[in-house]
């Protein structure tokens, strides 16, 4: 939803992978979150990179539903993968991150590298951070 959110802020008819990026922003208790800003040091930081990258605002703002993108679509499946492959029972914002950054040639992740990120220092923080907040009973 914030994804589409985003879109619609952009006039976008589409809801792209920076759109995406931009909704795990909005989840500020999320795992995706805290590593995006431990990361780069600032939310506004990423939201700059974005906003380098973002397609440019529509011509209307658009009601209803806003189709994905097929780059996405395959960011959506590949953090389905990473939480599977990782054994974890849900999908959370941190294995949409893992989305965004193993969907290689979206704009996404192109905006992750640029920010420094790659992907297996990624899933290994990932880890990390699951590990920690199970241990702590704090899984968000």
């Amino acid at each position: 939803m914030l994804a589409q959110e985003a879109a619609r802020t952009h006039e976008h008819d589409f809801i792209g992978t920076e759109n995406l990026l931009l909704g795990l922003l909005g989840e500020p208790r999320g795992l995706a979150y805290g590593m995006l800003i431990a990361k780069t040091g600032s939310e506004q930081r990423v939201r700059d990179a974005v906003a380098e990258a973002m397609p440019p605002v529509g011509e209307k703002a658009l009601r209803g539903h806003i189709a994905f993108r097929p780059e996405s679509e395959e960011a959506i499946e590949e953090a389905r993968r990473a939480s599977a492959d990782l054994g974890h029972g849900r999908v959370g914002t941190e294995h949409a991150l893992l989305g965004l950054i193993r969907t290689e040639d979206s704009p996404a992740a192109r905006i992750l590298r640029s920010l420094g990120f790659t992907p297996d220092e990624l899933r290994a923080t990932v880890e990390a951070e699951v590990a920690e907040r199970s241990a702590a009973g704090d899984l968000h």
